[in-house]
């Protein structure tokens, strides 16, 4: 009976890796090297051995990330733990901090035979449990399917549909559960990440079908290095910081006001992505061709603000301040307190700007066609952040 059982995976095993050589599927791991990769801890703790991408000093790797970011995915993989070891499946993380909390963390675990729980192997952790622990036991190859459209799950784990359309939603919390970390105030976009977390693992056939309605192109730079504010200058009042731990790791924070950080180099063709968060009743924006006040430097830039605002029933977040506006938005689609990610594409004349994916706007705009970037922090109380600001220049 084990034989035909085992017969049946092995089949279903080749028909699912058939249909994941099909159209649109990519390798993310060519088995040879790490391009398409980088690590957030010693890229060097990584490497590649018959093929399998390995932790080859663990405890130094910290997490292994894509260089693109993914929205909506399909994604498969195979892993191998060893006895007793711990690991993790990024889905929508960030570049700085912890990826686990910043989008959500698919557990990977040596727990076989024990009930699931939140923080067993197929849960998302410190979220939700699967329906069944059906991870093999150590040293055995095991089969990832995670699906991910919008604020919906799927997971299969050795042909076990173990995440059965889950919501991202008011689940979710830090290190205990009173630390409150709702799933659907996380990252909507972000990298795969593979996590170090000390001990031996094995990864193979890692694949991923990109179903992004604004997929990324690759070609980003980061703005910020994840630890200082080096390359931008402030002006006006407000404290601009670098997150150094836990939920505020790598964030660049604009706290009271009214205040701006600006880059250092001007830009004029571009398309920027960045992920923000603002407070209760926060206000922000993230300005573009944009130079100091030639009357009072310390007051508002001179140049475009892509609006970061929930209330302002005009000038909500997603538009061109005072001077563009959704056609097909009639007001915001973020939320205070929650992540969102912002997207702008400046090229000649046409400004163009997304939310989590969605158009917002698309306007012809030729008042200014080259400057800084600056974030805004806006008044008393504000607080807003900001984290993997990148930008590709457009010839």
């Amino acid at each position: 009976m084990r034989k035909l059982i085992l017969a049946s995976i092995a089949s279903l095993t080749a028909l699912a890796s058939a249909q994941q050589a099909g159209p649109g599927w990519v390798e993310l791991f060519n088995g040879d090297n790490l391009e398409g990769w980088t690590a957030s801890g010693d890229l060097a703790a990584w490497g590649v051995e018959g093929g399998e991408l390995v932790i080859q000093n663990p405890g130094q790797g910290w997490w292994l990330r894509t260089d693109k970011t993914y929205r909506d995915f399909e994604l498969v993989l195979d892993f191998n733990v060893s006895e007793g070891a711990n690991s993790g499946l990024g889905l929508r993380g960030s570049a700085h901090g912890d990826p686990a909390f910043t989008g959500l963390e698919l557990q990977i675990y040596d727990n076989f035979g024990d009930e699931p729980d939140v923080n067993t192997c197929g849960a998302i952790y410190n979220a939700i449990a699967p329906a069944t622990n059906a991870v093999r036991p150590a040293g055995e190859w095991n089969s990832y399917r995670v699906r991910l459209v919008g604020d919906t799950l799927d997971v299969w784990l050795n042909g076990e549909h173990i995440q059965r359309g889950q919501k991202l939603d008011d689940r979710g919390f830090f290190r205990s559960r009173d630390q409150k970390l709702p799933l659907r105030d996380r990252y909507s976009t972000g990298y795969i990440s593979l996590q170090d977390h000390g001990q031996e693992v094995r990864y193979r056939n890692i694949r991923i079908k990109d179903l992004s309605p604004d997929p990324d192109a690759g070609g980003y730079r980061p703005l910020f290095d994840g630890k200082t504010t080096d390359g931008w200058f402030a002006r006006g009042g407000g404290t601009w910081t670098i997150g150094q731990r836990d939920l505020e790791g790598g964030a660049v924070i604009g706290r009271d006001g009214p205040g701006h950080l600006f880059s250092d180099k001007t830009f004029g063709d571009f398309e920027l992505r960045a992920f923000a968060k603002v407070n209760t009743r926060g206000n922000s924006g993230l300005y573009f061709r944009t130079v100091p006040n030639a009357d009072n430097p310390d007051s508002w830039p001179t140049g475009y603000e892509a609006q970061v605002d929930q209330h302002d029933p005009k000038n909500f977040t997603g538009c061109v301040y005072d001077r563009a506006w959704p056609e097909n938005a009639d007001g915001p689609i973020t939320r205070d307190d929650a992540w969102f990610d912002y997207r702008i594409r400046a090229v000649g004349d046409r400004v163009q700007t997304w939310i989590n994916g969605v158009p917002m706007v698309d306007a012809r705009l030729s008042d200014f066609d080259e400057g800084h970037f600056a974030l805004q922090t806006h008044h008393r109380g504000n607080e807003i952040m900001y984290r993997d600001v990148r930008v590709r220049v457009i010839d």
